[in-house]
């Protein structure tokens, strides 16, 4: 079974999030992230949007905190978002198309009960086809071995 703690609440997998990528697989880059945002290595922690601790990064996601707001668990749960009014989400939303990445299509398996099957679509998408490893999704090379990742 798939961790169901990565299923964001924009339909981004959180397992291919450069924040919980670089915590689990690489401490040089959690330690440049740290640098570029000004904050502590220890800040640089994220468990998925379905664990979110008080600690986590994303407790500063503006689609986590407008959800919360909301009272909602994910975006097709709003009005705005249904009535394609919310430019939080577009501009996420258009950010990622550019990597492949399609979070609507991602929030409508989600909404149809096919997090399982999402998830598992995901972790292999998200993951080096030389070693095998899992990916972060604005990667242009695996943070492991170097190879080049092309997403679309």
């Amino acid at each position: 079974m798939s961790n169901m703690n990565l299923v964001g609440r924009c339909g981004l997998y959180c397992g291919a999030c450069a924040i919980y990528r670089a915590e689990r697989d690489n401490q040089e880059w959690r330690a440049r992230i740290a640098k570029n945002y000004n904050c502590t290595t220890d800040q640089v922690t994220c468990n998925g949007c379905n664990a979110l601790t008080s600690e986590c990064w994303g407790n500063g996601c503006k689609i986590v905190l407008c959800t919360s707001a909301k009272g909602i668990n994910f975006c097709f749960e709003c009005e705005e978002y249904i009535n394609e009014t919310c430019d939080k989400f577009k501009d996420l939303a258009d950010d990622y198309l550019n990597t492949g990445v399609n979070l609507r299509e991602n929030l409508m398996k989600i909404k149809e009960g096919k997090v399982e099957e999402w998830l598992q679509e995901s972790e292999k998408k998200y993951t080096c086809k030389v070693c095998e490893k899992p990916l972060a999704v604005w990667t242009t090379k695996c943070h492991h071995c170097g190879a080049e990742i092309k997403w679309i």
